[in-house]
């Protein structure tokens, strides 16, 4: 009897295109846990030459209970319904923690929404054949200057296996 197989375990990789710099603006930039919504932790990533920000994090895929058996993303790093799943890039003033004053740079703490819905249960499977990783690109940088915020289209096509 052959048993389909209902989980993956899988790194999810972002490439920030062209953010602005955090450290001019006295920000930091980095994928946010859902461990700790009240504290609001970000974790760093890695930041290239060219200017763009990698970040990485660890989840596990579990087939979906629903009509068409997506996907459900579970783990620190996954936020919103099994259906609506997404990960939270987050800007904020360096040192700055919910609760304390108003920092002077306010416009910075913007999040990105990177949103998970487009994977397909065919990719999750090839990427845990080939190294367990999905990767996805994003604009970093907003129409007005600073960080983008929101939900943002995916480029080159959505998620992908490197």
């Amino acid at each position: 009897m052959t048993t389909e197989r209902t989980e993956y375990s899988l790194r999810l990789r972002v490439i920030c295109k062209a953010p602005p710099d955090p450290d001019e603006h006295g920000a930091e930039f980095g994928v946010q846990d859902n461990t700790t919504t009240k504290d609001w932790v970000i974790h760093s990533c890695q930041r290239r030459e060219n200017g763009d920000f990698v970040f990485e994090c660890e989840c596990k895929a579990r087939r979906g209970t629903g009509g068409n058996r997506a996907p459900n993303f579970l783990g620190s790093f996954t936020h919103g319904s099994p259906a609506e799943r997404f990960l939270y890039l987050s800007w904020r003033p360096k040192g700055w923690r919910p609760g304390q004053a108003d920092p002077a740079c306010l416009a910075w703490v913007r999040r990105i929404k990177v949103h998970l819905r487009s994977i397909t249960w065919e990719q999750v499977e090839a990427a845990s054949r080939s190294g367990g990783v999905l990767e996805a690109q994003v604009h970093g940088k907003a129409r007005d200057g600073g960080p983008n915020c929101a939900s943002v289209p995916l480029l080159g096509g959505g998620w992908r296996i490197p």
